[in-house]
């Protein structure tokens, strides 16, 4: 296949700048990438005709089957919450999004819809996933999202858990190192664990060769997620100037910031879900100041948003947004968030992330130049190719 007649930004296509490059594609990958058209190709051609070509957008932190489409039937039925995850997963392809990095669901149904997607099974995009969220006991068994999570305190049976997710095929270790907001109970600034107790479980993910997201808002439980030696730290809503001096220091370990999940539309927002207006609002305001800061000071970010499709932080896209209106980011870097820089965090460089010859041909095709327009990245894409196949 050859894309031909396509826009190329050179920071995200391995250094080739065009207004009207080609693209060609073999098995899936990228084989060639060229600053003009291609002429007598043999092959199918698609004509772009100067639109934008991306690398395949990257969610860095969602949660396949979120709140919206979870009952509490479907933990006594698990095949209907496969086929429902199943379904809503595959929708992240019409907003673009190639790579998905899940950070918790219930009876791990994520790693089997990744499973089923690689395998060829279904079409869908490439999942990374965690199984359960690893925590201490913080939260009531009523509330509704209980058994995204598996529970324990202390270091022994906090590296037992991790050895069991690790075993039922978990990619990495996603951990709550500070309460959550979208909890009654939870206490977003106050941290929920202590440094041996990550350490722990640190240890244990380090012995089969993966690493740990934290879950961590206040400065307090980032601190120490970051001393630690997590990889990825979530959310970071209330970072602090001294802490972002000490992750300037450190090598391997990433924010992750998910502005969008502290959007909440009143008028989709069921009624036990409604004391999340004030929390999140107040939140967002905050939160968006220091990540601010953090990106002024030169840190390397994320791009995700918590949030799952079908919600308004896709539909309108408001993690694309937040970034630009409320954090004052250069339209360049967020394109580089959601895609090279995500590759780089995740530990898959190496297979997605640019338009670079022997990397997946997973490409967005988008009207105008979001590079100079992040507007245009509130909307959907005009084209969407997983590994070299148009799924859009």
């Amino acid at each position: 296949m050859l894309l031909n007649r396509c826009r190329l930004v050179g920071a995200l296509s391995g250094g080739v700048e065009s207004e009207c490059g080609a693209v060609e594609i073999e098995n899936g990958k990228i084989s060639a990438v060229y600053d003009r058209p291609k002429e007598n190709y043999e092959g199918e051609v698609i004509d772009c005709g100067g639109k934008t070509l991306l690398p395949g957008l990257m969610d860095t932190h969602t949660h396949l089957i979120g709140i919206r489409y979870f009952t509490a039937d479907m933990m006594r039925n698990p095949m209907k919450l496969f086929m429902k995850t199943a379904e809503v997963s595959k929708r992240y392809l019409d907003y673009g999004f190639t790579t998905l990095r899940d950070c918790g669901t219930p009876l791990r149904v994520a790693n089997y819809v990744r499973d089923a997607f690689a395998s060829g099974l279904m079409t869908g995009p490439r999942v990374i996933s965690s199984g359960h969220i690893i925590s201490t006991t913080e939260i009531e068994e009523a509330d509704i999202i209980y058994d995204m999570y598996k529970w324990g305190d202390g270091p022994d049976e906090l590296m037992k858990l991790v050895r069991k997710e690790l075993a039922e095929h978990a990619d990495f270790v996603k951990i709550m190192a500070s309460g959550s907001a979208f909890h009654k109970q939870g206490i977003p600034v106050q941290p929920i664990i202590t440094k041996r107790e990550i350490e722990a479980i640190i240890e244990a993910a380090d012995l089969k060769s993966a690493y740990v997201a934290s879950h961590a808002h206040g400065d307090g439980a980032i601190r120490l997620s970051i001393e630690s030696g997590v990889r990825t730290v979530e959310h970071a809503s209330f970072i602090s100037d001294e802490t972002i001096e000490i992750l300037m220091g450190k090598k391997n370990c990433y924010l992750v910031p998910t502005l969008s999940a502290m959007y909440q539309n009143p008028a989709q927002t069921p009624p036990e879900m409604e004391f999340l207006l004030e929390k999140l609002a107040n939140m967002l305001k905050l939160t968006a100041g220091r990540i601010k800061s953090a990106y002024e000071a030169g840190l390397k970010l994320g791009f995700a948003t918590d949030s799952t499709v079908g919600m308004d932080q896709y539909e309108e896209g408001i993690e694309f947004r937040f970034r630009k209106e409320l954090c004052g980011m250069k339209d360049l870097d967020i394109l580089l968030q959601a895609t090279k820089y995500n590759a780089e965090i995740l530990g898959i460089e190496k297979e997605t992330g640019e338009i670079k010859e022997g990397l997946a041909a997973d490409l967005i095709l988008v009207s105008g130049k979001p590079e100079q327009d992040i507007s245009v990245m509130y909307h959907k894409p005009e084209a969407v190719f997983l590994a070299g196949e148009r799924v859009r």
